[in-house]
């Protein structure tokens, strides 16, 4: 249990599981909702309904963020790990985060547009 533990702690490890969170959501957007140029609700409100509707190309702009601060937070990563190794570290854990928060949303649109 131990060797595991200290597995999981190796930064690469961390930015690897970030990276397939991502590819995961890349791949549930591709292959359940299959977007195209049709309109697509994005965004539902309680008072309103669907309030956001456009494109559903732009379904794969939540992945692409989340890809940027993957990226974004591994530059920061390679910047602070010689000043400030915590804050270096605690950058890696909330990039996953974002990773499996990006996900889950995409699991959530996947189960409201009906197609």
């Amino acid at each position: 249990m131990n060797k595991v533990l200290e597995y999981t702690r190796n930064i690469l490890f961390q930015i690897a599981f970030g990276a397939l969170l991502n590819i995961i959501s890349w791949l549930v957007i591709a292959a359940q909702i299959k977007p195209s140029s049709e309109m697509l609700p994005l965004h539902y409100n309680v008072f309103f309904g669907p309030d956001i509707v456009t494109k559903g190309y732009f379904l794969y702009s939540l992945p692409l963020v989340g890809l940027l601060i993957l990226g974004a937070n591994y530059v920061f990563f390679r910047y602070t790990k010689e000043r400030e190794e915590f804050a270096a570290k605690i950058v890696i854990a909330i990039s996953i985060v974002v990773q499996a928060l990006i996900l889950i949303a995409v699991l959530f649109l996947k189960s409201i547009i009906v197609i």
